[in-house]
């Protein structure tokens, strides 16, 4: 047993020196895989998948359709660049796969794309709709999920070895740990953050956000009629799953509407780039990204509700997660990054009052003087009460701040 203990501790060590940050959302991943490894190993496989296809004349059969779905993912392409700057080096393409039983699209890391004309026409998808499909699977690949998913198998696969040993019944109860400890809580994750991708891709690229809720419903409705390597085995199209892009819509709305106003000026090739999402090569690293182009970082509902002065902050038992960034904090109000020191807070949720001094002293920075005076007045009164006072008995976790003495002070001056 000995051997074992030691052997699954050096795997925790190992993985927890093997995490890294998603370069979309900022999630923790285990990242035991190189990208441009899974990347370079992609392209293989993509040909290996299209192959079987284009030897029965199945593949870009309909170029009416071809030019259809090529035209759409050629204005996400144009958007997921703007995201992940680097990007504008891989070799995107996009095919389309003539089988009307399967329900299906996918994007492999570095661009690699396919549709299944059986999602198309099976739920007669509008443009608005594909742009919804294609968005969410070139997110999973702006999100990094394939080298993720690789790497959750590899632990998977060696934690098995570990538990199992030789006894088949240890074995198969391995598997079952490894598959609900690691692949199940990270696939919930990854299709949510696909989707939270997706639906902002779209937007931005001049599709209706509101096509997004729409579609997964298309889909369960479907789901009677599945076929090979169907969608929705993969992605399920749950109830939640429907009311999380539905609540996310009016949040993209603007992004739409800004699209909408002049859409013949919506990028469909690259820019300076110039890599559409036709036929390509091998995944290259020639092309420069353009020095002066500052990556889009996604809308966050929280940090809008921040700026109108709506901002929530709920987590009662989370002392510890503000007390291990406390440093990050002080150091970005220091330097009056304040739209970074805001989100932080966001992200911590802590409800306690230096908590919301910090959105006070981050509204104030951006000349949202509206929502600092909120946010000042909530710092203030909760200071007064010894349970949401940061100075406790045992702890200070005040940073430094004088509570509720600043947050007086710092409202009379916006009073002014």
């Amino acid at each position: 047993m000995k051997p074992i203990k030691s052997l699954l501790l050096s795997i925790l060590f190992g993985v927890l020196a093997s995490c890294s940050s998603n370069p979309m959302t900022g999630r923790s991943q285990l990242m035991l895989v190189p990208e441009n490894q899974v990347i370079a190993q992609s392209v293989s496989a993509y040909k290996a998948e299209l192959a079987p296809h284009a030897k029965k004349g199945k593949l870009n059969d309909d170029e009416r359709v071809v030019q259809r779905v090529r035209a759409i993912t050629d204005r996400l392409v144009a958007q997921a660049v703007r995201y992940r700057p680097d990007s504008a080096s891989w070799a995107w393409e996009v095919n389309v796969i003539d089988d009307p039983k399967t329900l299906n699209a996918f994007c492999m890391p570095g661009g690699k794309m396919a549709i299944y004309t059986g999602l198309i026409d099976k739920l007669k998808a509008t443009d608005d709709e594909i742009a919804q499909v294609m968005g969410h699977e070139i997110g999973h690949a702006l999100a990094n999920h394939g080298a993720e998913k690789m790497s959750v198998g590899m632990v998977s696969d060696i934690l098995v070895s570990a538990i199992g040993g030789g006894n088949q019944g240890r074995q198969q109860a391995g598997q079952l740990a490894a598959l609900v400890a690691w692949q199940l809580p990270n696939s919930r994750g990854a299709e949510t953050e696909a989707d939270r991708i997706g639906i902002e891709l779209a937007a931005r690229a001049g599709y209706d956000p509101d096509a997004a809720p729409r579609l997964w419903k298309k889909m369960k409705e479907a789901s009677g009629e599945k076929g090979r390597f169907d969608l929705l085995s993969t992605h399920p199209a749950s109830e939640t799953r429907m009311e999380e892009l539905a609540a996310l819509a009016p949040h993209m709305r603007p992004l739409y509407a800004e699209a909408a106003k002049n859409p013949a000026a919506l990028p469909t090739r690259l820019a300076a780039n110039v890599r559409d999402v036709t036929p390509g090569g091998e995944t290259t690293t020639s092309h420069a990204v353009p020095a002066a182009l500052r990556p889009l970082t996604l809308v966050n509902p929280a940090y809008e509700r921040f700026r109108s002065g709506e901002a929530v902050l709920a987590c009662e038992n989370c002392a510890l997660g503000f007390s291990n960034r406390a440093d990050k904090l002080k150091s970005l109000d220091a330097r009056g990054d304040w739209e970074a020191l805001a989100r932080e807070v966001l992200d911590i949720g802590y409800s306690q009052d230096i908590a919301w001094y910090y959105l006070g002293r981050a509204a104030a920075g951006q000349g949202l003087r509206e929502a600092a005076r909120t946010y000042y007045r909530h710092a203030g009164n909760l200071a007064r009460h010894k349970e949401t006072h940061c100075k406790g008995v045992f702890t200070n976790l005040c940073n430094g701040v004088n509570l509720p003495e600043q947050a007086e002070a710092a409202l009379a001056g916006l009073e002014r």
